[in-house]
């Protein structure tokens, strides 16, 4: 079975400044296609900003970080350790409570 990838088209506009600085890593990095790498930077930009935005909303306990982790289609594990990359607690005073509760009943 073969899939196709659909690809959308998006037009972008670059100041001489973007444009350069461009050109400059294309040629140090020996990079030849800069569709595929501007491709890549887009994916690593968008990636970091959703868990931030994630990050950020798991702070606010306006999501868990398992549903953190599903949106941005890591594991849980890993989102675990971008929360304590930034220094996000989310197991708080009550969250034990609750846990010792629960073992002191078993």
């Amino acid at each position: 079975m073969v899939y196709m990838i659909v690809m959308k088209v998006l037009s972008v506009r670059l100041d001489s400044e973007l444009e350069k600085k461009l050109d400059f890593l294309m040629e140090k990095r020996k990079i030849m296609d800069r569709s595929a790498y501007v491709r890549q930077l887009i994916t690593r930009s968008l990636t970091d900003d959703l868990l931030d935005y994630l990050c950020n909303e798991v702070k606010r306990r306006r999501i868990s970080a398992w549903k953190a982790a599903e949106v941005a289609q890591v594991s849980l594990r890993a989102m675990l350790k971008e929360l304590g990359h930034r220094e996000i607690i989310i197991y708080d005073e009550i969250t034990f409570e609750e846990d010792w509760d629960f073992a002191l009943r078993e």
